[in-house]
């Protein structure tokens, strides 16, 4: 009897599951994902021309943003400098960045009208040098609904630390200036060698 009333509650769960996925969506939940994508790509236009007046109006006051080297910024002037620092300052490596994010999910709204989302990015970085990366970053995103308007509250950005192109090129060229060592030193035993037998 247990057993089958088990089973029951089960088939009901998951029937009420199943109905509340195929319920259809609310006019305003359209509104406010629609809101939300064109959201996303004001941030990704605003990153890759460096450009932030059009993202400034869709920043929360309280905002914070963790970037990929994990560098903190939690208010526009800190945005603008950041990326200053990274493109423009005396130890600047970066000549650009492009980011090209993808939500994994739709947002999911909390009461109050708070969205949580989540997705990857394919970042394309150009170093002064002119060695390009292409790195796959994962993000997660906080987005606050101010009257009619969606503001970015909290957005993360992470990278693989472990396995990534920028590790596999530093890599490289530890062995390349190994090599490089080595021969350096073979040749000056030789030179060295050579000098001493010619006394």
């Amino acid at each position: 009897m247990i057993r089958v009333a088990v089973l029951v509650a089960v088939v009901v769960c998951s029937s009420a599951l199943a109905s509340a996925a195929d319920a259809p969506m609310s006019e305003e939940d359209k509104r406010d994902h629609d809101q939300l994508r064109a959201l996303l790509a004001t941030f990704t236009q605003a990153f890759n021309t460096r450009k932030l007046e059009s993202l400034l109006p869709h920043l929360h006051p309280k905002f914070t943003v963790t970037m990929i080297n994990q560098d903190v910024v939690t208010n526009p002037k800190e945005l603008q400098s950041y990326l200053d620092k990274q493109f423009d300052g005396p130890n600047a490596r970066l000549s650009d960045v492009k980011i090209k994010p993808d939500a994994d999910v739709l947002t999911e709204f909390v009461e109050g009208r708070v969205g949580f989302n989540r997705g990857s990015s394919v970042d394309t970085y150009t170093l002064k040098d002119g060695r390009v990366f292409t790195l796959n970053t994962r993000w997660t995103g906080t987005a606050v609904k101010d009257g009619d308007t969606w503001k970015v509250l909290n957005a993360h950005i992470g990278l693989d630390a472990i396995d990534n192109p920028i590790l596999d090129a530093m890599d490289k060229l530890k062995w390349i200036w190994t090599g490089s060592a080595l021969a350096i030193g073979l040749l000056v035993g030789f030179i060295a060698g050579w000098l001493l037998r010619r006394r």
